[in-house]
């Protein structure tokens, strides 16, 4: 799978440059940028009805305009979409690119999205300003629209991207 090769390229570049000792200190060559976002129900906007227990991490890494991530989820059931969209924190904000997390129920910690491909400069642009977040949608397709934990079409769990 071209995704994991991604990720593993990654982690051993990230690997040579410790054991080549870069000059950044961070053991991360250069070129290689990292994005973080903390997910839960508090982040969301406008606030969830009923506050959901889901929680996940995003981590997105770049080289040159290569975006590749993994969102890692749990306590979250009827996962349906997630994507980055465009806006700071406590704004709501458009889509600017879908992250293809697997449909289903996730009790316990588990990749619920892995991915990557090449994006535009202004998507790369926005999440160096720190406007973007990350956003995974629940839907219950046998009771819609009841606004509890699993049934939140406009966002479950929400945080934003940070650059490290």
């Amino acid at each position: 799978m071209r995704v994991t090769r991604v990720f593993t390229v990654l982690a051993a570049v990230a690997l040579v440059g410790v054991a080549c000792g870069d000059d950044s200190g961070t053991g991360i060559p250069s070129g290689v940028e990292i994005f973080t976002a903390t997910l839960n129900g508090a982040n969301e906007v406008p606030a969830l009805p009923t506050p959901t227990t889901a929680t996940g991490t995003a981590t997105m890494t770049v080289l040159g305009n290569l975006l590749s991530w993994k969102v890692d989820a749990q306590d979250i059931e009827n996962v349906s979409v997630g994507h980055i969209h465009l806006a700071v924190a406590g704004e709501p904000g458009g889509v600017i690119q879908d992250l293809t997390p697997t449909p289903g129920d996730y009790p316990t910690l588990t990749t619920i999205a892995l991915g990557s491909l090449e994006v535009g400069d202004d998507i790369l642009s926005a999440m160096r300003a720190g406007s973007t977040y990350v956003n995974i949608h629940t839907s219950d397709a046998a009771n819609p629209d009841n606004n509890v934990p699993g049934d939140y079409p406009g966002g479950e769990i929400r945080g934003q991207l940070r650059k490290h």
